[in-house]
């Protein structure tokens, strides 16, 4: 199937690898003109010049989602350029591994929180207003299963991500009736840079795949093909939901 988002314009935050890269590759390939933000401007323009082969209707800006002012310029570049906005995926984030609660750094925290929550809470602040303008659209936030289940080992991540699906239920009971659908992603673990960076070797990785009940773990295009379901008109009647995308990785009891 081709052509789900024909028409549309889409922004993608953390659009410059991993899962948000997935996401500009497949939204470009079913016709949506798309916007790549990032702050990492290198990668950005590889996914850039990847999506270009695809589509010619795909542009970058750089972006701090932690900084209003650059959030409002993202969104508002993105209408300058393809004069409106239907689609945002909040896909940006970090995670950093730390200790238990008390010996947490406060930077730590601080980091994490302001990108993976407040970040996501300023890109929805901005978009929001364009969409109505728009006539109403669909917001995707990418939040994790550590949002779900308790993730020991690194609490500021687990709590940011719990933080992003129940921001997404209020936001959803506040503009649904106004036309703008807003949903949440919970992946499992999925194979991208930062998954590799936080598990610190290619054979953790490996360890999680031979326990999955599926045999793997999640490729980025898995959650990208998710995210362009909940972004397409295909779920029109779904708003203030977590979609949990995991491969059932949650159903296999823990190894005593």
């Amino acid at each position: 199937m081709a052509d789900r988002l024909k028409d549309k314009v889409a922004l993608v935050t953390g659009g410059a690898s991993g899962i948000g890269r997935a996401t500009v590759l497949r939204f470009a390939g079913e016709g949506a003109k798309v916007m790549v933000a990032d702050r990492n401007r290198l990668a950005s323009d590889e996914t850039l010049s990847m999506a270009r082969g695809i589509s010619p209707d795909v542009e970058a800006v750089p972006v701090d989602v932690s900084k209003w002012d650059q959030v409002q310029e993202m969104v508002d570049a993105t209408v300058r350029r393809f004069g409106r906005l239907d689609v945002l995926v909040n896909a940006a984030g970090v995670l950093v591994l730390s200790p238990p609660l008390a010996e947490v750094d406060e930077r730590d925290w601080d980091l994490v929180m302001t990108t993976n929550l407040k970040g996501l809470f300023l890109c929805c602040k901005a978009a929001i207003p364009a969409m109505i303008k728009s006539g109403g659209g669909s917001i995707v936030n990418i939040s994790s299963m550590a949002g779900v289940q308790a993730y020991t080992r690194s609490l500021p991540y687990s709590v940011s991500k719990a933080g992003v699906i129940h921001l997404t239920l209020a936001a959803a009971s506040q503009y649904t009736s106004k036309g703008i659908r807003i949903n949440c992603i919970a992946p499992g673990t999925v194979d991208t840079p930062q998954a590799r960076g936080s598990s610190q070797s290619s054979q953790a990785l490996q360890d999680i795949a031979a326990n999955h009940p599926m045999g793997r773990i999640g490729r980025p295009e898995d959650i990208a093909d998710t995210i362009l379901y909940l972004a397409s008109d295909e779920s029109s009647y779904i708003s203030g939901s977590t979609i949990i995308a995991d491969g059932g990785s949650r159903t296999v009891p823990p190894r005593i």
